[in-house]
């Protein structure tokens, strides 16, 4: 069939590569050329992907040619890292794991039959001067069917190409452990789940407008990007929208910029319809401006305005930006005091938020970026210190100064938890102006919007700079201890470290220790392998990182000196087409227990999907995971790396994949609890095993746990076995699971799930007076209640404790109601959890709620719920 290929690439060269940033432009396809344009996406398809996971490769052919002090450990450290940011948004279903290396694009490959990402280092690939490019590919045939109906275009693979020559780039050198490194990466990973450049300062807009950090690489625009490609059942609840035209002499423009900005630093944005409609979502409820404008010309390298590919038709007709007209606020100003305010609220649409703009023939402002300082270093969008006095310069290619003034009419104002003091607007130098910001004061870091103008046109930055409320982490030094076990703490010294500082040893985190008296931070060094220097840096909740003032100066580091030769073996090693195995991965001078660090397995294909993986308690140096290999798979051997940490090691054809058979029977994972439809099931509980390839009789079939533990076998709706878990089957682990037929013949791969320990018991409810709820003392909706849990954590530390959520009116289609405190008892693991009945609460007589923290959930515990009382 006939593969239809996009290629977007970053066009930036590297040494002038600040932090990268972003939105939700996406790539677009429409079913018809006129009205109405209902716009299709291009995504992956996550139901032919187990567990919503895309996995990503990374070539085998690693990149050559590094920055002294280099290597291509590190560098995989920050792809890892990078491509992980993406797993953390909660309202996203999507997720990222690492499969291993690959031969990608070898001749003797045999082709992927399932979706994924490749990473490859080559520099044919990228255009001297750039940074990473990144190709979507699918089938002319999933685009065609738009015409008719379609959803969505699936993605069949997308390409990240990164240089090959890392340490002479064509147009700069670039280290693994400059932020710039790992935030080009993450913002690649960006592109190839299906999202284009914006222009609202986030990881995904251009490397000019950009403004995220490693310590907050994604920000609200991000958010909403992957949260509309790939939405949880509840993100809509959350959110509002808005929505209009925007409008040049009477007609509607295409692929124009329009953003809803709040002063609380939030910017959500999206791009018109051909006709100029548009409707901004997963906008968080608040108080928004609206404004439009034309996207900026392309930069060198660059083929359309803002490197976006234009939306096309079934056809592959494009639809190409228009950008013939000025930046206004809606209705149709320059003038903030006259602009619309929008206010949002969560399910709620807000209509008819129109932008009449004027004609101009060229956008007076390419882009506009902005500078400051942390210490005595030049920071691009800078953070800057509640209470302070600070110097910001802006500037850019056009609109801001000549050689030696100031564009005549230009002024400058703010957005947000700042103020521009009057009269410090001045010329700095060529295409770049200087004012003075004075900074607020703020709890939390808040990003402020700057507003540019001239007499006849706009410029919007959402996110110029930061007000942050303490100054940035530093560490000035470095200092390591080796326990007995041989785990290694190092001592950080520095300024500004406490409990909320994040640590990262290049990709992986370090999990704090302990803060110390002297000011100084004891973290756990993640595994990493004898000689391997790992660069360090501290991450403040601010966005702040001790990075930012470094300069050219190199991070500080350390480097292990044990373990020597770290290896592994893997037992159980033979797969089968169309059928879920378990394997067991034997470690030597590893550390896969370390807490805060996880274990992946890749095995270098799509076609293979490793799910989840357990360390054993008992033995940290076991790892148990199941793996499922598609029924088109190739026979033959395939590679097998594990990596945990800065750790990553790989045995050549460790796994092999056996002949398919078409009777062949398996036990497809995750296994569910009955009660709770989670991978996780408690001893007592009953499991659901569902099946391929059952008969239609299962008599005289039973199931082993941990190869001696039995349990009966009772069939349901053909496909599914109801297996009750024995009392002595050892909990809070994995357990090895067995399917015994009669015919001793029939070979069924073991594989692993999840045995719980006890779920949490709910054991009062009260209401804001300290009453028991009850039908006398019913609760309404918008009052304030607490629950008493006991067995909550399972844990003397509370490990896990910000995990637990509370459901009312059953789990499957009932109201999450976000805790507002959770506060210990005098007994041991009780805990009280006190929340709101909010708007979106069910209420009745016997509405259940129930307690969960990750797989373990309580049984319901009724509440006598009434409708909101009539003073509310």
């Amino acid at each position: 069939m006939a593969t239809s290929r996009r290629i977007l690439m970053l066009a930036a060269g590297l040494a002038a590569v600040s932090s990268i940033a972003s939105g939700y432009a996406h790539w677009l396809f429409y079913a018809n050329d006129s009205v109405p344009f209902n716009s299709v996406p291009a995504i992956f398809n996550l139901g032919s992907l187990a567990n919503d996971t895309v996995s990503y490769f990374i070539s085998d052919q690693t990149p050559t040619g590094l920055m002294p002090g280099d290597s291509v450990a590190n560098v995989v450290s920050q792809i890892q890292a990078a491509a992980a940011v993406w797993n953390t948004v909660p309202t996203s279903t999507v997720r990222l794991a690492f499969g291993g290396y690959s031969a990608i694009g070898a001749p003797q490959t045999a082709p992927q039959a399932t979706p994924g990402i490749d990473v490859v280092f080559d520099d044919d690939d990228v255009p001297p001067g750039l940074a990473a490019l990144t190709r979507l590919t699918w089938l002319s045939s999933d685009v065609n069917a738009v015409a008719n109906g379609a959803s969505f275009v699936p993605i069949r693979r997308s390409t990240i190409s990164l240089r090959h020559e890392l340490g002479n780039g064509g147009g700069g050198t670039l280290a693994s452990y400059d932020d710039v490194f790992f935030l080009i990466v993450a913002h690649e990973f960006g592109h190839a789940l299906g999202l284009q450049h914006t222009l609202t300062s986030g990881l995904m807009a251009t490397t000019w407008t950009s403004a995220t950090t490693k310590a907050i690489p994604l920000s609200p625009d991000d958010i909403a990007g992957i949260s509309l490609l790939y939405p949880t059942q509840t993100y809509q609840q959350g959110t509002g929208s808005i929505s209009g035209s925007v409008l040049v002499n009477g007609n509607g423009v295409n692929l124009a910029n329009v953003v809803a900005l709040s002063v609380s630093g939030v910017a959500v944005s999206t791009l018109t319809n051909p006709d100029g409609t548009y409707q901004i979502q997963g906008v968080p409820p608040g108080q928004y401006y609206v404004y439009a404008g034309p996207l900026p010309p392309p930069q060198v390298g660059e083929a359309t305005p803002d490197n976006i590919v234009p939306p096309e038709d079934s056809q592959g007709n494009p639809f190409n930006a228009q950008t013939g007209f000025d930046t206004e606020f809606a209705p149709g100003t320059r003038d903030l005091s006259q602009a619309t305010v929008v206010t949002v609220t969560a399910g709620v649409p807000s209509t008819g938020i129109n932008c009449t703009l004027q004609p101009r023939s060229n956008p007076t402002f390419n882009y506009v970026e902005t500078w400051g300082y942390v210490g005595s270093v030049g920071v691009p969008s800078p953070p800057l210190l509640a209470g302070s006095r600070e110097y910001l310069l802006f500037g850019g290619p056009t609109g801001i100064a000549s050689a030696s003034a100031l564009v005549p009419g230009l002024s400058a104002t703010v957005i947000g938890a700042a103020a521009v003091e009057p009269k410090t607007l001045a010329f700095e130098s060529p295409y770049y102006a200087e004012i003075v910001v004075d900074p607020g004061q703020v709890q939390n870091s808040q990003p402020v919007a700057l507003v540019v103008t001239t007499p006849s046109d706009m410029y919007v930055l959402p996110y110029a700079f930061s007000v942050v409320p303490t100054p940035p982490p530093s560490i000035t030094g470095v200092n390591a201890t080796t326990d007995a076990l041989g785990n290694i703490t190092v001592n950080l010294q520095g300024a500004n470290l406490n409990s909320s500082t994040s640590v990262v040893f290049d990709g992986a985190a370090a999990p704090v220790l302990s803060v110390n008296s002297d000011g100084s931070l004891t973290v756990a060094a993640p595994p990493a392998s004898a000689g391997y220097t790992a660069y360090i840096e501290a991450l403040s909740p601010a966005g702040q990182t001790s990075w930012q003032d470094l300069g050219n100066a190199t991070p500080p580091s350390f480097t292990y000196s044990a373990p020597q030769n770290p290896s592994f073996i893997v037992n159980y090693a033979q797969l089968f087409p169309g059928a879920t195995s378990m394997i067991d991965i034997i470690g030597t001078n590893t550390s896969f227990s370390l807490s805060g660090c996880p274990v992946s397995i890749g095995t270098g294909t799509s076609d293979i999907t490793v799910g989840q993986v357990w360390v054993l308690p008992q033995d940290p140096g076991v790892l148990l995971a199941n793996v499922a290999v598609r029924p088109q798979a190739q026979p033959g051997p395939v590679d097998v790396t594990v990596s945990c940490g800065l750790q990553t090691l790989t045995i050549p054809g460790g796994l092999q994949v056996q002949a398919a058979n078409p009777a062949q029977v398996s036990m497809l994972t995750p296994i569910l609890n009955q009660a709770t439809g989670l991978p996780g099931t408690p001893a007592g509980g009953v499991a659901v095993i569902t099946c391929t390839g059952l008969p239609q009789n299962v008599t005289g079939w039973t199931v082993l746990f941990d190869y001696q533990i039995p349990s009966t076998v009772q069939m349901q709706n053909g496909n599914q076995l109801y297996v009750p878990i024995p009392a002595s089957v050892a909990a809070g682990g994995a357990a090895v699971v067995q399917l015994i037929p009669p015919n001793s013949n029939i070979v069924i791969p073991a594989v692993v799930m999840q045995v719980d320990l006890p779920d949490p018991v709910i054991t009062a409810a009260v209401n804001a007076s300290g009453n028991p709820v009850s039908s006398t003392n019913p609760v309404h909706v918008g009052d304030t209640m607490t629950l008493t849990v006991s067995g909550l954590t399972q844990s003397a530390t509370g490990a896990g404790l910000n995990n637990t959520q509370v459901v009312i009116g059953g789990l499957q289609g009932g109201a999450a109601v976000a805790p507002l405190t959770i506060s210990p008892t005098a007994q041991a693991d009780t805990y009280q959890i006190q929340f709101t009945l909010g708007p979106n609460v069910p209420y009745g007589p016997d509405e259940a709620v129930q307690v969960g923290i990750g797989t373990r959930v309580s049984a319901p515990f009724n509440l006598f719920i009434l409708p909101a009382a009539a003073s509310q």
